[in-house]
């Protein structure tokens, strides 16, 4: 198993030099001159540009530029932002740990409705309450973010007078997260309900279960250690790649419910055209996202003792 993860550790890093690679070409080839952000008001002297060209070094060819990136982003420092002339690896240190705690409430919310309405549709395959589940999915994945969020914030503060400020950040365990989680959650839904389904329905024909049942087992005892354990590995790896993209793709809640995560962090700065922070978010949610997948891999093991690496 150790020389498994070896192998996949180092398969990550071509990988993520090529998504690092298209992003800063994205960058430097992009619309918008970040020489001329940093200039502000002083934009049309020349002379100016052209030292403050030489000083952040875009003055080099582009492979070298790249290269020297890669090198002091191996470090940690991935520069300092063109509009909060602040380190980049600082504001993503601040952003990350908030956007992972709202990316683990929302994944809590998705594995546990998703995956007990999964169920649920396989043991009543092909009867009301499976069709019932299925409108419940198709209904909430149809709906997109940046129309749920008005309404419930409307709702909630205008109407209902429940809550007061619902917007930032106040804990993994307030209100206002749990909210945002639960509008975050509800299109990945549907895909791990049909995903759960489609598992449990294929284990529930398998030889075994029809032997744990004839011996007498409880029916709960069957579904939990004979098909859940079973059924859940594929279900798992949705799992893993759904946290990858709440983690980085959670910019519209972020931004609507003013939480200073890694979406706002990004939103903000594409607004901005503030490079080096795009880059290095990009580069971190990527990373992320290939991490998750490979200990996602790693727990095949442990749900399914028949997976060998």
């Amino acid at each position: 198993m150790l020389q498994y993860v070896i192998r996949r550790i180092l398969a990550l890093i071509p990988l993520l030099l090529v998504v690092a690679f298209a992003t800063f070409m994205l960058s430097f080839y992009g619309p918008g001159d970040p020489v001329r952000l940093i200039m502000g008001e002083n934009w049309s002297s020349e002379e100016v540009y052209q030292n403050l060209r030489h000083q952040y070094g875009f003055d080099r060819p582009v492979v070298v530029q790249f290269a020297d990136y890669i090198w002091h982003g191996i470090q940690g420092d991935f520069g300092r932002s063109i509009i909060q002339r602040v380190r980049v690896s600082e504001m993503i240190g601040k952003a990350l740990p908030v956007s992972a705690q709202l990316a683990l409430a929302a994944i809590f919310l998705i594995a546990v409705i998703g995956i007990s309405l999964g169920v649920l549709a396989a043991l009543w395959h092909h009867r009301w309450p499976d069709a019932l589940i299925s409108l419940f999915g198709v209904i909430l994945h149809s709906i997109p973010a940046f129309v749920i969020a008005p309404i419930v914030l409307v709702t909630l503060v205008l109407k209902l007078g429940i809550m007061k400020t619902p917007t930032g950040w106040h804990g993994l365990f307030s209100y206002q997260t749990f909210i945002a989680a639960a509008i975050l959650s509800a299109a990945p839904l549907l895909g791990i309900i049909r995903q759960t389904r489609t598992s449990v329905v294929e284990v529930l024909g398998q030889d075994y279960v029809r032997t744990a049942r004839a011996k007498g087992l409880a029916e709960r005892h069957v579904i939990i250690w004979h098909v859940l354990r079973n059924a859940l590995a594929p279900v798992l790896t949705s799992l893993g790649l759904t946290f990858g993209f709440l983690l980085g793709g959670s910019i519209f809640v972020e931004s609507a419910f003013a939480i200073p995560g890694l979406g706002q962090l990004y939103f903000s700065a594409l607004r901005a055209s503030d490079y080096p922070v795009l880059t290095a978010a990009t580069i971190v949610s990527a990373f992320w996202i290939m991490l998750l997948n490979l200990l996602i891999d790693l727990l095949y093991g442990t749900l399914d003792p028949r997976v060998r690496y």
